[in-house]
């Protein structure tokens, strides 16, 4: 409905187009609805590959089954995406409450119309939620696409790295040969990056080395995931907004009609 067939109602003309069904607002409506959800999920699992803390809640082989299907994960993420962006691009023009706003001029206009400006507050804030969700998600794809690719070049998760704690002293354990001195604790040669486990012979093991860090900062992945989190929470609240502000817009019209007859 149109702000100017709304304010002819307000106003006591008649001149309100008379409701239709279309099968394709509802598929479309069921698309958005699935791709979100979906979109969500991928946003987990990469979450879980991407956040070092997080890669300690799955089981190994649950872990090593994300890190090797991680094109087919950030793929299903992106696709789910575009489509919850798309869906909720045509949603935005077929099935509002009004015509969208896109200048100072459309603002003004909604000023006159039941509840209009509170509606494309609500929605408005919706889409910028998930513009600023999409971004975070970017920013976890890209580490859990780099710490799957260090971890299976190393051979994979291994049951020992849930036990490691970022927060203790971490010693290696290892037995070198006779004549070549231990590294000093604490000493640079303990936070490099893992090496191939490598078996030296006779009187040699294998040298165990902590999982490597990841290159994009802590603080921005666990930003990235709260992002994510409180996105998802706000996004839930705006569309119980919008839902609340398009049956009053509605109910608005039909008392006035009912009011001047």
């Amino acid at each position: 409905m149109t702000v100017h067939a709304v304010r002819s109602a307000v106003d006591g003309h008649d001149h309100v187009p008379q409701a239709k069904g279309n099968i394709l607002d509802v598929l479309m409506l069921q698309f958005h609805v699935i791709a979100a959800v979906f979109w969500l999920l991928s946003c987990l699992l990469v979450a879980l590959m991407a956040v070092p803390a997080l890669r300690k809640l799955p089981s190994t082989g649950f872990l090593h089954e994300l890190q090797v299907r991680r094109e087919l994960v950030t793929g299903v993420l992106w696709a789910t995406f575009a489509v919850t962006l798309g869906s909720g691009t045509y949603l935005l023009f077929q099935q509002a409450a009004y015509d969208p706003p896109f200048s100072a001029g459309d603002f003004d206009e909604l000023e006159a119309v039941p509840y209009g400006l509170p509606y494309y507050y609500a929605l408005y804030g919706k889409i910028a939620l998930f513009l600023i969700m999409g971004a975070a998600s970017l920013v976890l794809s890209m580490e859990a696409n780099r710490a799957a690719q260090r971890s299976e070049a190393c051979g994979g998760p291994a049951e020992s790295e849930a036990g490691f704690d970022d927060d203790e002293d971490w010693l290696d354990e290892e037995v070198l040969p006779d004549g070549v001195p231990a590294a000093p604790r604490g000493s640079s040669a303990v936070e490099a990056e893992p090496v191939e486990p490598v078996e030296i012979g006779a009187g040699g093991t294998l040298q165990a080395t902590r999982a490597p860090a990841p290159r994009t900062s802590k603080a921005t992945l666990w930003a990235s995931v709260a992002t994510l989190a409180v996105g998802a929470g706000g996004i839930g609240f705006c569309v119980t907004l919008i839902k609340y502000f398009h049956e009053l817009a509605r109910a608005a019209v039909v008392y006035e009609q009912l009011r001047r007859r």
